[in-house]
């Protein structure tokens, strides 16, 4: 919704499509989204803009609000996993408009997320398939691996969603981290590790910084 909210602000989106964002999240939550029809409906709703138009709002999106929800802890760790030489990556079910930025800002170069399909330049409302999300990310997983000649069962993986349990069991070190209820209780009965990281100082206090609420128009 953090992204829903920053349209509405924006002027970009009305109260229907804050309900719908509502109604799409509440299903991921409790895991029974078509994420297939949800992207393709968020495809069909940009449908006709520029692709670069559509970059650069997530670009200030990213740098104005999603910078200051992001866990201190997660830096130490990637930096942790970089100092001992391992190959990372990302695997996200969001866009690429979200998945590009975030990738930069923790100097992650390999990536796999949804990538909404563009003509010369101009959103089609089409998603490139398989989407990344639920066991395609374990494929996508295996693709890189096989690339890099690594073995996922000498891997970690983190998620704190119940809906990556496909590609989280087909890892060596599966870690659930700030899992949801449902990822909590699986990650519990099998034994995997559980990490719980402490929300950034401001959104503890409920007091976002300066710069999260002073918005630029479009």
């Amino acid at each position: 919704m953090l992204y829903v909210d920053y349209m509405r602000r924006q002027g970009e989106y009305g109260l229907w499509d804050v309900l719908v964002g509502g109604f799409y999240l509440l299903q991921y939550k409790l895991n029974i989204i078509d994420m297939e029809s949800a992207m393709d409906k968020a495809a069909q709703s940009h449908k006709g803009m520029r692709e670069e138009r559509l970059g650069q709002i997530c670009e200030r999106w990213f740098e104005e609000e999603v910078v200051h929800y992001l866990y201190p802890e997660a830096r130490e760790l990637i930096e942790s996993h970089r100092a001992s030489g391992d190959e990372l990556c990302l695997l996200s079910a969001t866009s690429v408009y979200l998945t590009r930025p975030l990738s930069r800002h923790f100097g992650i170069e390999n990536y796999f997320c949804n990538l909404p399909l563009a003509a010369d330049g101009v959103l089609t409302g089409e998603m490139r398939k398989p989407l990344c999300y639920g066991r395609a990310k374990l494929d996508y997983a295996r693709q890189f691996a096989s690339a890099k000649g690594i073995r996922l069962e000498d891997s970690f993986y983190y998620s704190d969603s119940i809906t990556d349990l496909e590609a989280l069991a087909g890892f060596g070190h599966p870690v659930a981290v700030n899992p949801d209820r449902f990822l909590r209780r699986e990650a519990k009965a099998r034994g995997w590790k559980i990490l719980d990281f402490e929300p950034p100082a401001w959104l503890k206090s409920r007091r976002r910084p300066r710069d999260v609420i002073t918005l630029k128009v479009l």
